[in-house]
């Protein structure tokens, strides 16, 4: 039987990395291919110089999984990786961290899958922390298209760079990236012709749209996340600051910092991407109706400070 072989990202495979899976490249006339480096071997200096001449790198099909696995425990090393941009590092995390995110939407119930968004969240924040540009190159990389797996990772990035305007750090800030990823989560028990109607939501199909929150929570809740600011940044980030949100009516400082710093983001996104039914929104634009029209909704302050951070 043939054996059938996957294109991978070469720029992924780390130096000073164990694979365990094999490693190939296409013979001059492309018709088959022929072993690079073998599983079980460290990827050493001259394994990583002779990749940065290689134009396409293959893994059998059947080792696709145990590639993925790799990229999931090695992603953080692209961070550090001198030889690319921000934006080249950026842009390799979000595919990842897309591939992570709807894997996790597929099947939310899988404690891996939502595990696997653990290296994501620190992935940004290393870029964030770590590149003055960083912000900037991110919020170009982020998705114009609404998607529920792309929106999440927005608003992760969003609201990991708010967070750490504000001052959180290490573990705090961890954790809030990972309210952030999971805030959509419950939308997986939403049916899907809903996520993705053309056109507004009538009241019955929007009295179901806002059981996502509520849904979220009880989710990760089943997953074991006992961290009150991740489970209450899931529950209530369509709470209002006035009251009348949803899932529990919550208002003022009765909704979480976490809470609110995701409220902010999500909406931005939400006003800031392309739907099915609408244009997107400038930035200025959306920063100017979140200001003058939404008061009521969101904590003002919080927009105030995104502002400054999105200026600085």
């Amino acid at each position: 039987m043939q054996k059938r072989y996957k294109l991978i990202d070469k720029r992924l495979i780390t130096e000073g990395s164990q694979i365990d899976f094999n490693l190939f490249l296409p013979n001059e006339t492309k018709t088959s291919m022929s072993l690079f480096l073998q599983s079980h071997r460290a990827v050493d200096a001259d394994a990583k110089v002779k990749l940065r001449e290689i134009e396409m790198l293959y893994v059998r099909e059947e080792d696709e999984a145990r590639y993925k696995a790799y990229v999931e425990r090695h992603i953080q090393s692209v961070v550090q990786n001198g030889a690319l941009s921000t934006e080249q590092k950026g842009r390799l995390i979000y595919e990842k961290a897309a591939e992570s995110i709807d894997a996790m939407f597929k099947n939310p119930e899988s404690l891996e899958n939502v595990k696997n968004a653990e290296p994501v969240v620190k992935s940004f924040i290393d870029i964030i922390l770590h590149d003055k540009s960083a912000v900037e190159s991110l919020m170009h990389i982020t998705a114009h298209d609404y998607y529920t797996h792309t929106h999440s990772i927005n608003v992760s990035i969003y609201t990991l760079s708010l967070g750490s305007f504000l001052g959180i750090t290490g573990k705090d800030l961890e954790a809030l990236g990972m309210a952030a990823i999971l805030h959509d989560l419950g939308k997986s028990k939403v049916d899907y012709s809903i996520i993705n109607k053309n056109g507004k939501l009538t009241d019955v199909e929007f009295d179901q749209m806002k059981k996502h929150p509520a849904l979220g929570h009880a989710i990760a809740l089943e997953l074991g996340i006992s961290d009150e600011r991740i489970l209450t940044g899931i529950r209530h980030h369509h709470e209002r600051i006035e009251g009348g949100g949803y899932p529990d009516n919550l208002r003022g400082g009765q909704i979480s910092q976490f809470a609110r710093i995701i409220g902010v983001c999500d909406v931005f996104d939400a006003l800031s991407t392309k739907r099915s039914y609408k244009d997107p929104m400038s930035s200025f634009e959306s920063l100017r109706l979140m200001k003058q029209q939404m008061a009521e909704h969101l904590d003002i302050g919080m927009v105030d400070a995104f502002i400054r951070m999105l200026h600085k």
